[in-house]
């Protein structure tokens, strides 16, 4: 009996090593990449982020934050240069032997936020018309891609918020995927408390939070949270977007249950191709990942006619620069578009009817199903980029004055709508290799810390 169960589990076993090894075998960029340049490099762009952290430090050069756990959150500003010559979608990681600002990602500068009030005056000075966007990052992500990925696409989207990261002890290795497990339930009640900061500000008028991958566990588990302590969630945050979320289904039900009718509206990006959430769910038992989802099956589609307050754009066939199709939302230059034109700029798709592709979209039951469909044009390039620019993309397939004809109606009213093919990337470009260790650290500014709301190890 023992044979057979070993036997039946093989298949799992194999999957899990193939995906481990092709995802290391795509890291391939140098670390300490985030030591501060000399100066910006003509007709390059920057990015100013804010950094808040459960992340020790790191005493490597250029690394910044390790892995391992922190006892305090901290918190940084960070300033990233993004070259003339960039693509939609890319990160252009610099190369071992050559870091050139003029071709590559570069940090500007990294300075200490030191108090409460510090943080403050920063986002007064850098919200976008009182509308912040707080980023989680996923599983298997060192601080540096961190950074850089948050810096690409607040660039890429042209989303009008200013910029924050919450980052949370992530080993950066593919074999640490329980490790981060455990990391993201230390973390959340350090992202609740930075919420609940960032709302009482009064420069602060909405707040989109957008979690990757496994983030989307601490972000939702951090809502959660804040709705048990206070009752409801703040209604300055209105907009949650889950990109890929690595959440079981039945959890996230009773999660969402928590946060009560004065919810935020959420907004689902998932894929029926990502492999990552494949052996996530492989891992977890064969439990069904909320990015994973097929929201036009049953049951899963009369569940969300039902309880409203959630979009799902559906991005199966959706390809970026990620083998694994789990990063599409940051590297398919049209999906990019969508989410700073739509989702992250607060306005949702279901308060708009005119998407980027110029298809038309259905609100019904306020629930919108939307697809990217299958095939890329032969013509479909990524864009070169500045500020100000517009991604190249094909021809809707799906004209505003005959979206009617290409809905797919449900029985009690929702409609499915298709939009036109995405354009593929020509290239791969280099992501970051994972840290070899997660070092100690020396002292770092502090935020003063609630001991009551921040993890202690």
């Amino acid at each position: 009996m023992r044979e057979r169960t070993l036997l039946s589990r093989l298949p799992t076993v194999v999957f899990v090593l193939f995906i481990g090894l092709w995802l290391q075998a795509c890291a391939t960029a140098p670390s300490g990449v985030l030591l501060p340049t000399a100066a910006v490099p003509e007709g390059a762009d920057t990015v100013n982020v804010l950094v808040y952290s459960t992340r020790a430090e790191s005493d490597q050069p250029g690394v910044v934050y390790s892995g391992k756990r922190a006892e305090t959150l901290t918190s940084m500003a960070v300033e990233v240069s993004i070259p003339p010559d960039h693509e939609i979608g890319a990160v252009e990681w610099p190369r071992r032997r050559d870091r050139d600002p003029s071709r590559y990602f570069a940090t500007v500068s990294i300075e200490p936020v030191l108090d409460d009030a510090s943080a403050a005056a920063w986002i007064s000075s850098h919200q976008t018309n009182g509308h912040l966007l707080v980023f989680v990052h996923g599983f298997n992500v060192p601080f540096d891609r961190a950074v850089y990925s948050l810096a690409q696409l607040t660039h890429d989207s042209g989303v009008q918020a200013a910029p924050i990261l919450f980052t949370w002890p992530s080993l950066g290795r593919v074999w640490g995927y329980v490790y981060d497990r455990e990391s993201a339930n230390y973390s959340r009640d350090a992202l609740e408390q930075l919420l609940r900061a960032a709302a009482q500000n009064p420069d602060v008028k909405e707040i989109t939070v957008m979690a990757h991958s496994m983030g989307s566990w601490i972000a939702v588990e951090a809502l959660r949270q804040y709705a048990i302590r206070e009752g409801r969630v703040d209604p300055k945050i209105q907009n949650v977007i889950l990109a890929a979320p690595d959440l079981d289904v039945d959890v996230f039900a009773q999660q969402f249950n928590t946060l009560g009718e004065e919810r935020p509206h959420f907004t689902f990006l998932v894929s029926r191709d990502d492999q990552a959430l494949r052996m996530s769910r492989l891992i977890a038992g064969g439990v069904q990942r909320v990015g994973a989802l097929d929201p036009s099956a049953e049951p899963i589609r009369s569940i969300l006619e039902q309880i409203g307050g959630i979009t799902i754009v559906n991005l199966t066939h959706v390809h970026g620069r990620d083998r694994l199709n789990h990063s599409v939302f940051a590297e398919s230059p049209e999906v990019v578009q969508l989410l700073g034109g739509s989702l992250m700029s607060g306005s949702g798709l279901s308060g708009s009817s005119d998407l980027p592709f110029g298809a038309l979209v259905l609100d019904m039951a306020e629930t919108i199903t939307s697809d990217l469909s299958q095939k890329s044009p032969a013509t479909g390039r990524v864009a070169r980029h500045s500020r100000g620019a517009t991604a190249t993309r094909p021809e809707s397939s799906v004209a505003a004055g005959t979206a009617a004809s290409n809905a797919q109606p449900a029985a009690s009213g929702a409609v499915v709508i298709s939009l036109p093919p995405s354009a593929a990337p020509d290239k791969d470009v280099a992501e970051p290799a994972p840290e070899a260790s997660a070092p100690s650290a020396p002292s770092a500014p502090v935020i003063p810390a609630d001991k009551d709301a921040v993890p202690h190890g």
